[in-house]
């Protein structure tokens, strides 16, 4: 939020959740899922810039500032780092799976306050998921 009061410029926020994590869990035992977080969080750190920050905003949501970045490139490097998760194999004791997320962006402008920001995002996610949960 400092960079876009001081910049003028948009920045964005990402708020990614793991779909079906709880089965993960369930199935699999929480060393399994916590392995998980950590190949999705890996395959996040890898795929940002310096100047991004990511982390886990708790259970199986991580959240993401983007700086200097539109919504147009907000959105492309938003389905960059989805397909690069659903594509990275997740290995654990001789198994593999491939791990599916949903996300929300938002683009935010100098005078929002973090909590709007954050918000929009975490709303946006939820449409996502119910999006992808809709037959064709």
């Amino acid at each position: 939020m400092s960079l876009a009061e001081r910049y003028g410029e948009a920045s964005s926020v990402l708020y990614f959740d793991i779909n079906n994590f709880k089965e993960i869990n369930d199935t699999h035992e929480h060393r399994t899922g916590d392995d998980a977080l950590m190949h999705v969080a890996d395959i996040l750190a890898r795929n940002l810039r310096d100047t991004d920050i990511v982390g886990r905003l708790g259970g199986d949501e991580f959240g993401i500032i983007l700086t200097h970045t539109d919504e147009d490139a907000t959105y492309e490097k938003a389905e960059g780092l989805v397909t690069n998760i659903r594509t990275t194999p997740f290995r654990w004791d001789g198994s593999t799976m491939y791990i599916d997320v949903a996300y929300g962006a938002y683009t935010f402008r100098a005078g929002e306050s973090v909590d709007e920001a954050l918000a929009a995002a975490d709303r946006a996610m939820y449409a996502h998921k119910r999006s992808m949960k809709q037959p064709p």
